[in-house]
């Protein structure tokens, strides 16, 4: 064997026994910017994703910066089919096995409010096109889970999820770009 191949078969070796010692699981990460009411993580790099190539239930919301109207808001009803820990073990209750939503941005935001208004106390769950997964349940002082962080280009999964397995609530769904209250948004059965 010449030296050459010597060198990529140690090569080889070493970083094969990295990957052993490196330790499994999800890191906790928040976002630059995100509220503290946030929790974010990205998943370990090589596992399998069952919702890489997901449809959405109720569609798709093209967003630009600039959109209007401010909020953009759509509506759809949550299904409590898996639980919320299949995305990342840190989120809580029930969500739909398919993505409710695909915010799909065909310019990347700084700062982007994602919100959910409901009667019943629903949560919000995003999955960036990088992989990074950000989990609320409430918003401080409300039942309506609110998310703010910069979003790249690309395709972000949404959902809307239930606290108990098995139930559904129906809700409305807000983008903004501007701070904006709950008030905003309508129930759904006010429209």
């Amino acid at each position: 064997m010449d030296q050459q191949a010597i060198s990529s078969a140690a090569i080889a070796l070493l970083a094969g026994l990295a990957g052993l010692a490196a330790p499994a699981g999800c890191t906790a990460e928040t976002a630059p910017g995100e509220s503290p009411e946030v929790r974010g993580a990205r998943e370990p790099v090589g596992a399998l994703d069952p919702y890489e190539h997901s449809v959405s239930r109720f569609g798709v919301v093209p967003l630009h910066a600039g959109f209007s109207p401010d909020p953009r808001v759509v509506g759809g009803t949550a299904l409590g089919e898996v639980s919320a820990g299949s995305i990342h073990r840190k989120c809580k209750g029930w969500i739909s096995e398919t993505p409710d939503y695909l915010l799909d941005a065909d310019t990347a935001f700084l700062r982007l409010h994602v919100l959910a208004r409901s009667r019943s106390d629903v949560l919000l769950v995003v999955r960036k096109p990088g992989g990074a997964v950000l989990c609320n349940d409430n918003r401080s002082g409300t039942k309506d889970p609110m998310i703010r962080s910069d979003f790249p280009i690309g395709s972000t999964q949404v959902w809307i999820g239930v606290r108990e397995a098995g139930a559904t609530a129906d809700y409305r769904l807000g983008f903004s770009e501007v701070k904006w209250n709950s008030s905003s948004i309508p129930l759904p059965d006010l429209d």
